[in-house]
Order: C-alpha cells, then structure tokens, then sequence
C-alpha cells in the first residue's frame, strides 16, 4: 500500500444527509483518499448538526458507489446492537463486497446509547462489554465458517446457539476503536487491530506501544495487524474561519473531561458555551496552511500507524477534500 493509499476519509454522518454523505465519500475517492469510515451515532453531538442516520443502511449504499475499502467507525455493541445482530450486518456486507469492509467496536457513548433505556454502565464495565462483544462477534464468525453453531452465557450477553448463514469468504476484521493504552494493550490480545481515536502525538506512540506488547503477549505478530489513526482536523480557506468553526462545530474537543456520559445534544451544547477558544490548543490541528495538517499526518504515519482516517470539522467538505487531494495526499505520495 502506498504512503498516499493510507490517508483514509470520515465521512461527517452527523452533518450531511445520507445522499450528500454517498457523495462526498465517491468524492474523497476522487481525490485520492483511500478508505471510507462512517460512525455510528443515533443523535449529533449537536442540535445544529442535525443528522444521524442508520450506519449500516448508509454504508450499504455507499459501497455501491465507492470502490475501496469501508467500515463502521466506534460502534458499541450492548445498547442498540446486541453483537449477534452486529456481526450479522458486518458480515452481510462483507459478503456484498468481498475483501473491503471491516469494523471498529468501542465502549459507546451514553449520546447514542442510552435510548434504549437500559442502564448505562461505569467505565469498567463498558470495557469489560466491549471486549466480551468483540469475542462474540469473532467466534461467531469462526463458527459460522466451520458450519458450527455458536452459544454464548456471559457477564453481559447470552446468546442462543445459533450461526450465520450468510458470510463472506473471508470475515471483516475487528479492530478496537480506543484512545486508552490499558484498552489498547487488550486489543493487541483480543482484537484484529488498533483504531486509536483523538490522540496526540505522544499518547499515540503510547496506544501503538500497548497494543503491539499485547499481541506479543499472545503469540501475534503486530506488524501483520491493522493500526489506524482517527485524526480530527479544522481546515478552512482562512484562519479565521479554521479557529471559528472548530467552536462552532466541534467543542468537544476542548471539554476536558470524559464526554461518554452525556445524554443529549442539548446538553452538549450548554456546555459549549463555556468553551473558549484558547481551551483548543494542543488538542487538534486548526490551520488554512495545508502543510500544518501535512505535517500532523506524517507524525502519525512516522510513528508507526498504518493509516490515518480524516475527520474535517468544517462545513465544506467538498472544499476540503478538493484542497487536501491537491495540497496534502501528492505531497505524502512523494515522500
């Protein structure tokens, strides 16, 4: 794979409708990005954003009109999807589209969680479920492949014996959406791969560090492993605009405490109002010069991740990826 292949495209679920989300992803590939992730969200952070729709819908569609590879970005298994019924679409699409499509399982977030009702559980909890889901889903994929069926009793989940009828030749990979390095070591143990999610520099060095001991520890090699990057980024044609969008669009970035609790885009945005401007240095890039965000990828790329997915926080995607095909991915194909 290529330097220029492994800058990969989030599309902005929570921003755009369906159709328009279709569109920019056959325009990232347009423009030379490789790889598509959409996540998986039932309410937007924000009011203003104002979408959410079904993942596993959008992403049926947009595979159709992309031709690289694709995958749920941080979805949780245990709130709205019981893990049987995950890897059952996982691998629904998989069968669609042999070889392109994989999936990333995170702890979830109390925002698109909690509207079932169930009691949404403390952090050790969360990652207790995720990593019993992440066992369910891959032993019900090797069942499923051998013709068996599969039972699961657990802390979390129960599962009648059963299979999946429908699969692909080979079954999406599994990567652990993470930016803790105790998580990030269990995904090197139990995972097919790393996605480390709005980490800087350092502490991104410290997750890919954790996660290959982790493989080790059970007999993988990490080098034939999955290690991707969830970078968010504010580009904008001024700087101006790159600062004020960032505030308007994505304050998230600047709470710093646990966000996973929250319940409601309303709530999010009381909060917003305390941000400052100040309270986002050092948290994400926020530049016009296509070479400051340059710059970030390769940091990422140079400490040893095999990919890095670009969330725009602006409104302008198409503007984005048209100046980033241009500025940024011939400059990274050159290195």
């Amino acid at each position: 794979m290529t330097v220029q292949g492994r800058v990969g495209y989030v599309v902005p679920v929570d921003a755009v409708t369906p159709r328009e989300a279709v569109d920019l992803a056959v325009l990232a590939e347009h423009a030379g990005f490789s790889g598509t992730m959409a996540a998986d969200t039932f309410q937007p952070w924000l009011p203003s954003l104002g979408q959410a729709p079904h993942v596993w819908s959008l992403l049926g569609a947009l595979a159709e009109h992309t031709t690289g590879d694709f995958g749920v970005g941080m979805a949780a298994a245990g709130g709205r999807m019981h893990p049987a019924a995950l890897a059952q679409a996982s691998a629904t699409l998989g069968a669609l589209h042999p070889g392109r499509h994989w999936v990333s399982l995170g702890v979830g977030e109390a925002l698109h969680e909690h509207v079932t009702g169930d009691y949404w559980p403390e952090p050790p909890q969360r990652v207790a479920r995720l990593f019993e889901a992440v066992d369910l889903v891959k032993r019900l994929y090797a069942g499923s492949a051998a013709g068996r069926e599969v039972r699961h009793d657990g802390t979390h989940f129960r599962m009648e014996s059963t299979r999946l009828w429908t699969l692909p030749d080979r079954p999406p990979s599994v990567l652990v959406a993470t930016s803790g390095p105790h998580t990030a070591r269990r995904a090197g143990r139990s995972a097919d791969g790393l996605l480390a999610v709005a980490v800087r520099p350092a502490q991104a060095q410290l997750l890919l560090d954790r996660f290959r001991e982790g493989a080790r520890e059970v007999g993988k090699d990490p080098a034939r492993m999955p290690a991707w990057l969830h970078l968010n980024l504010s580009w904008a044609p001024t700087e101006e605009q790159a600062v004020r969008q960032v505030a308007e669009r994505y304050p998230m970035a600047a709470m710093r405490f646990a966000r996973g609790d929250l319940r409601s885009p309303q709530v999010v945005e009381q909060i917003a109002r305390l941000v400052r401007a100040e309270d986002f240095a050092g948290r994400l890039p926020v530049s016009a010069d296509p070479a400051v965000h340059l710059a970030e990828i390769r940091a990422y790329l140079e400490l040893g991740y095999d990919r890095v997915f670009l969330h725009a926080v602006g409104p302008d995607h198409a503007a984005f990826l048209q100046a980033f095909g241009r500025d940024v991915l011939p400059a990274l194909s050159a290195d």
